[in-house]
């Protein structure tokens, strides 16, 4: 899946100033100051009311007015931006096999394993309700709308991401790819640039996707590299196999397991989670050589709800009774009375992650390490 959150900086604004809704406003990178005294800078991104008078990213302030001048201006808050985006992202791993961010708003997700033990094998008619779950979560937890292309390849998935903004959802199961591509132009590729782009349309006569896939993979090696070639021609032909790859410096690490009946016991929830995910996620932490702080408990109700508590140390922990011992608790904290529905996977996450390296005795330095 790539996880697309739509027009996010003036909608973060709007999570501030919830008078901005329905009206045109952009985000401005510039050194002034706040609203009216805003007159030069230039458009980072903007609301999609403005967007329908032609205010796009990357825009002159100067034009944008021009195209809209009751256009409100904020000034970019790239902080306030980033403690949104974290909360997404946080939520997101918890739909997630492998989650890899690739900017403040847009993430890739590896869903395989989790789809498949959420539904069995390969009901594939079930993804779509998966992802509108993940949408519904986003925009109850954080207010935001997204975008989301699901796909068996990123570059594809990607693609789809952007095809129906804002709130749109596109599956393309593997035998629609090439259908979907085919008459894409070549710039919506990702990773494609104004140059490239030049000399596929310009010089090679190639304008969509579809004649892409169709040339000779050699003469593109040839004319763009062995490798940038190849990746394009792959591309083009729904074969490329860029895995999603997680953050080298992991913010959490998780485990998760579906019940094989659904309950609402907590003391059989109790005896899972100590037996079952405890001696595996600490295995992992363990072996990476990561302390923690944060320890979390997650449930999946039988309405697909997500719900999470956590606790946080005030120190950095390595044992694992560090984990063990607040799982109880944490359960404490969820409801389980008539009105909820039951559990259906629970999974155990540790998170504020950091390497403390054991520092070495010091040795005698010799004359050339100080060259």
């Amino acid at each position: 899946m790539c996880v697309d959150l739509n027009a996010f900086y003036p909608s973060c604004e709007e999570l501030r100033d919830t008078s901005l809704i329905g009206k045109p406003h952009a985000a401005i990178m510039t050194d002034q100051q706040e609203g009216n005294n805003i007159t030069k800078g230039v458009v980072a991104s903007s609301s999609y009311e403005a967007r329908k008078l032609g205010v796009r990213s990357a825009m002159p302030l100067s034009k944008a007015k021009e195209l809209c001048p009751e256009l409100i201006l904020k000034k970019v808050d790239i902080p306030y931006y980033r403690q949104v985006s974290n909360k997404v992202m946080n939520m997101l791993e918890e739909y997630a096999d492998v989650l890899e961010q690739t900017s403040i708003d847009e993430a890739y997700l590896d869903c395989t394993k989790s789809v498949l033990s959420e539904y069995n094998q390969h009901q594939y008619s079930n993804i779509e309700r998966y992802a509108s779950n993940i949408k519904k979560t986003i925009e109850e937890q954080c207010k935001l709308r997204s975008s989301i292309g699901i796909a068996p390849t990123k570059s594809a998935a990607k693609m789809a991401s952007d095809f129906q903004k804002p709130d749109g959802l596109t599956i393309l199961y593997p035998d629609d790819v090439q259908r979907f591509l085919e008459n894409l132009e070549v710039q919506r590729i990702s990773g494609i640039g104004a140059k490239t782009q030049r000399i596929l349309k310009e010089e090679m006569g190639i304008q969509t996707i579809g004649q892409l896939a169709k040339y000779d993979v050699q003469n593109l090696m040839d004319r763009f590299g062995k490798k940038n070639g190849l990746w394009m021609w792959q591309v083009a032909n729904g074969k490329d196999e860029d895995p999603v790859i997680p953050r080298e410096d992991h913010i959490s690490l998780s485990t998760e397991s579906t019940l094989e009946t659904f309950t609402k016991d907590k003391e059989v929830l109790l005896k899972f989670l100590l037996n079952e995910l405890v001696d595996e996620l600490y295995e992992r932490v363990a072996s990476r050589g990561y302390h923690f702080k944060t320890v979390a408990v997650k449930i999946v109700r039988s309405d697909f709800s997500v719900e999470t508590r956590e606790i946080s140390y005030s120190n950095y922990q390595t044992k694992k009774e560090s984990l063990s011992s607040v799982i109880e608790g944490l359960l404490d904290r969820f409801l389980f009375d008539d009105n909820t529905a039951k559990i259906r996977k629970v999974g155990l996450k540790v998170s504020k992650l950091v390497r403390i390296e054991k520092k070495s005795p010091l040795k005698q330095k010799r004359l050339l390490d100080y060259f």
